[in-house]
């Protein structure tokens, strides 16, 4: 894979796989197993978006790409413990690093339990992310427990979207699906029409559809987003006012970025002693006004 895949220090020193191949690029850091860059040879502007004010040190979660929130979804049950749980804020190991038949490039990162780790939430794992990289991102989070009670998760594939305004993008695939407004006190509403962004918006969509499309006209592109293993989904901008409250936010970037989370988070997850549960992702892109939601 000489050319196509080079360990480098990143940001902050922190460890990246970087990842050029015919296809696409991408950059990974093994720090938090979290892909932060990701754009097909085709596209002129990344999927993923990344602000100049995140954090890179240990420790600190990476605000931007697609941070893994586990074993718990927003605030912790834990007195004491980080909020979207600790595996972002944690180091990763690297279990293998492979190129497909088809040319892809696929790698497999893995988390598992440590004594730092059961002080904060006592049960053993096994949680790895693969990822494939090719004409489409694809993510499979394995969550295996390797204890001999169950336990309970909840979980997020915290993606972040460059958008050219997102005033103007639609997310398309909600529409008549119910969601718990977090910004209202988790009131039930039904989506009307597409999802779109004009103040912040904070939203967990159930029972949820598992084909979307983010829809950019700015930068003439279309997203499609498929899923398997989530319940759950989640829109979120802070908007002009949490932005400028976020200390890892630049005031302006709310602009640029929509975060569509493929989630289980108000649906939690048992994991049986020896078994394992998977989430899956897979993103693809199509571009022109006529383009149709299969990737070109």
């Amino acid at each position: 894979m000489a050319g196509q895949v080079r360990f480098i220090e990143g940001n902050g020193g922190l460890p990246f796989i970087q990842i050029n191949t015919l296809k696409a690029s991408a950059l990974i850091s093994i720090y938090a197993g979290q892909v932060l860059s990701y754009k097909p040879v085709n596209q002129s502007e990344d999927f993923l978006f990344s602000t100049d004010n995140a954090f890179f040190e240990r420790g600190k979660a990476i605000k931007g790409g697609i941070p893994i929130c586990w074993p718990w979804f927003g605030d912790s049950p834990i007195a004491g413990s980080p909020a979207h749980g600790f595996v972002r804020n944690s180091d990763w190991d690297v279990l293998a690093v492979d190129e497909l038949k088809n040319g892809d490039i696929k790698v497999i990162l893995c988390c598992k339990d440590n004594e730092k780790t059961r002080k904060l939430w006592p049960f053993s794992f096994y949680l790895s992310l693969e990822i494939i990289i090719g004409d489409s991102l694809t993510l499979e989070l394995l969550t295996r427990n390797t204890g001999n009670e169950p336990f309970t998760i909840t979980e997020a594939l915290h993606s972040y979207f460059q958008v050219g305004d997102a005033s103007q993008v639609k997310v398309l695939g909600l529409e008549k699906t119910e969601y718990l407004d977090k910004t209202e006190d988790f009131i039930k509403v039904c989506q009307v029409g597409a999802i779109t962004l004009s103040e912040e918006t904070d939203h967990i969509y159930t029972d949820v559809a598992h084909d979307l499309t983010i829809d950019d006209p700015v930068y003439n592109r279309k997203i499609k987003i498929s899923s398997s293993g989530n319940k759950n989904v989640v829109v979120w901008n802070p908007w002009a006012k949490g932005a400028a409250e976020i200390k890892d936010l630049d005031k302006d970037d709310y602009k640029h970025f929509i975060c569509l989370e493929i989630a289980n988070a108000d649906a939690s997850v048992e994991v049986q002693p020896n078994t394992g549960y998977w989430m899956v992702t897979e993103y693809s892109v199509s571009t022109g006004p006529d383009s149709s939601l299969q990737q070109n």
